[in-house]
């Protein structure tokens, strides 16, 4: 009971400290590693999932955009061919022609801003567009040996003859005898917005770079056409290559890159690893926190249960202590006990000798009646006679009692009347009551039924109560009550109150425990009230404190008609 406030409320010793230590991390490591474990393997496998999952999605957005890209400038190649095939280089040339092929073009694809019918020889024969080109030689332009030598082409995007990013589509013609080129000019920004229409996430951009790793569009990033892009190059191969790198700013991205137009263009989509693997990372930080938050959980508990573990070991330890510490004052009480039973024998032998004397010499003196009659002093004899067969009857009844109090505890129960106790213990404190200036009132049920019980550990109970508040009451005196009252079935209450100045509030939690006291050095052992408690309930009872500050204090005991069959208490009570 109070033995578990007092081991919760004592500091625990670094010892103990240390051994609560010791086993919280036993705990929780044996609890987390197995957690951690399957932890990791859970996650390792979903990180390669989602990895895999990204990539792979990654792969096939690119590869259905270089497919897009392919078609585009396929169809636009097409698209030239067609002209030449169905108009041909003679109708191509005459006047006006090429505006009204061009604006066809411009309504079916919107992508070509202007049309050039090319000789061999480089000279521009026919135009259409509104650049002022009419007249444009192009014979040392490399794109146009490109052109002638291979007979479709289509450039990288530079700056040419209109000082304007863009790039020309190319395809030979025959006609009178010799070759003609049908050169367009394909709107940059136009296929910059299709190439840059990939967008995945907030980061994702796709672009465009050529052999010598310049820009052949802008893309998200501001990035200057035509600008040297700085990337490393691989060497053509074929499908989509995706791999995590680091990008010049220092930030991890997923790249994905494959070849357009023969490997004349690298097409390129760059994305933040960070955005690209959202869902893991959010994952991740969401397992870490459920992790922090179990870890948490875990360390509470296992701080719980150890402080209450390693707290019942401290007073399991405490009890044992005590349990030594009581063992040996046993023994001094059981050897205190024979000696007063020793005493109280020598005493009682010469004190029967001198009651009996004194009862002889009455008889003499009534047998000299008339010779003691002629003496001035025979009523000091009568008198100095009664005092001597008073006061000897009265050291008689209180070494009976003394006996009593030094026989064994373990005394059969048997029917006790407690009013009987009450008034026998109170004429053994009358006197000490009389000289502490400490009036005596018993107050007690005539209708009180007996109670089977131990009359001597009764007794003893009693006492120690009474004599506790006498010394309570030092020196200022006080009244001292001695009450007993039905309650229950059968079952009796014995109440011992004084007016003394109460106990504290904070010895109160503590007042039942062996060795515990608040009398002076030498004064007091601290076991009385531990073995009243004890007694209590060793038959079936309960023993309970009140008190109020500087108004007294109240010790009750609860006890019923009978006890229990079997008793797990001692004498002593065991710390709980």
């Amino acid at each position: 009971m109070s033995g578990h406030v007092i081991g919760k409320q004592q500091a625990m010793t670094p010892y103990y400290r240390q051994l609560a230590r010791r086993i919280a991390l036993a705990i929780v490591v044996v609890a987390f590693i197995p957690y951690a474990l399957t932890f990791s393997l859970f996650y390792s496998s979903y990180n390669n999932s989602i990895q895999g999952q990204v990539l792979s999605a990654l792969q096939l957005v690119v590869e259905s955009h270089k497919r897009d890209i392919d078609d585009y400038l396929a169809e636009r190649l097409a698209n030239l061919r067609a002209v030449g095939s169905l108009l041909g280089v003679a109708d191509l040339a005459g006047p006006g022609r090429l505006e009204s092929v061009l604006e066809s073009l411009r309504q079916a694809h919107g992508a070509f801003a202007d049309l050039g019918l090319i000789d061999g020889q480089g000279r521009q024969v026919a135009y259409a567009g509104g650049y002022g080109l009419e007249r444009a030689d192009y014979a040392e332009a490399p794109w146009f040996k490109e052109a002638l030598a291979r007979g479709a082409y289509i450039s990288d995007v530079f700056l040419g003859l209109r000082q304007a990013p863009h790039f020309i589509v190319a395809v030979k013609l025959a006609g009178a005898g010799r070759d003609y080129l049908l050169r367009a000019t394909i709107d940059s920004s136009r296929f910059a917005s299709l190439v840059e229409g990939v967008r995945l996430g907030q980061t994702g951009e796709a672009f465009i770079v050529n052999r010598q790793g310049r820009y052949q569009t802008q893309g998200r990033g501001g990035r200057q056409l035509l600008s040297a892009s700085g990337l490393s190059l691989p060497e053509p191969f074929a499908g989509v290559a995706v791999r995590e790198t680091t990008a010049a700013e220092g930030k991890e991205v997923v790249l994905a890159q494959t070849w357009l137009k023969d490997g004349g263009w690298l097409l390129v989509y760059q994305q933040d690893a960070s955005d690209a693997f959202r869902p893991l990372y959010q994952t991740r930080g969401l397992a870490l926190v459920i992790s922090l938050a179990a870890l948490a959980v875990l360390a509470l508990t296992t701080a719980l249960l150890t402080r209450g573990l390693v707290g019942r070991i401290a007073q399991a330890d405490r009890d044992k202590e005590l349990l030594n510490q009581q063992i040996i004052q046993a023994g001094k009480l059981a050897s205190l006990g024979e000696l007063a039973a020793g005493v109280a024998h020598e005493i009682n032998n010469p004190l029967a000798i001198m009651v009996e004397e004194a009862g002889w010499i009455q008889d003499l003196m009534q047998g000299d009646a008339e010779l003691l009659a002629r003496s001035s002093h025979q009523a000091q004899y009568q008198r100095a006679l009664q005092q001597i067969q008073t006061h000897g009857r009265r050291c008689k009844d209180i070494t009976v009692k003394l006996l009593g109090f030094a026989r064994s505890t373990h005394s059969p129960l048997q029917p006790t009347q407690l009013n009987d106790l009450a008034r026998d213990v109170a004429g053994l404190v009358e006197r000490p009551a009389r000289l502490a200036n400490v009036t005596l009132a018993l107050e007690l049920d005539p209708g009180l039924p007996s109670i089977q019980a131990s009359p001597p550990e009764l007794q003893q109970v009693l006492m120690n109560l009474v004599n506790n508040a006498l010394d309570a009451m030092e020196p200022q005196g006080g009244k001292l009550y001695i009450r007993t009252r039905r309650e229950g079935k059968g079952g009796v209450l014995l109440e011992v109150a004084d007016t003394g100045p109460g106990i504290p509030e904070a010895v109160l939690a503590r007042i039942f425990d062996p060795f515990f006291t608040t009398k002076p050095v030498g004064k007091g052992t601290g076991l009385g009230l531990s073995i009243c408690y004890g007694i209590v309930h060793k038959l079936g009872g309960r023993l309970e404190v009140k008190s109020v500050p500087q108004r007294g204090a109240a010790f009750l005991a609860h006890l019923p008609a009978r006890p229990p069959a079997e008793s797990r208490f001692g004498t002593l009570r065991q710390a709980a």
